[in-house]
C-alpha cells in the first residue's frame, strides 16, 4: 500500500447577510445627483443611505443659487487673484 495523503479539514462556513436595498422617489434621485457628483455608484450611496450613514434631509435645502451679497463682491476678484499670482 502506497501512503496517502489525507485530506485537508473543512473550514467552517463563515455567516454572511446578503442584502439589497430600493430607494425610490425624490431620495433616488438625490442618490443619483449625488453620485454623479462624487464619482460613485448610486447603489453604494443608497447602501450608505440605508445604513444610516447618509442622512437625506427631509426639509428641501436653500436654493444656494441666490446671494444676496453686495452687487460688487466680484468686481474686485480677477484683480485680486492677479496680485496673489503676481508675487
Amino acid at each position: 500500500m502506497s501512503p496517502q495523503s489525507e485530506p485537508a479539514p473543512e473550514q467552517p462556513e463563515q455567516p454572511s447577510i446578503t442584502a439589497s436595498v430600493t430607494v425610490s422617489g425624490a431620495e433616488a434621485q438625490i442618490l443619483r445627483d449625488l453620485a454623479a457628483v462624487l464619482g460613485r455608484t448610486p447603489e453604494d450611496l443608497a447602501i450608505e443611505h440605508a445604513a444610516g450613514l447618509l442622512p437625506i434631509p427631509a426639509e428641501p435645502l436653500a436654493d444656494w443659487s441666490l446671494f444676496d451679497g453686495p452687487s460688487d463682491l466680484a468686481a474686485g476678484a480677477d484683480q485680486w487673484m492677479h496680485d496673489r499670482t503676481v508675487r
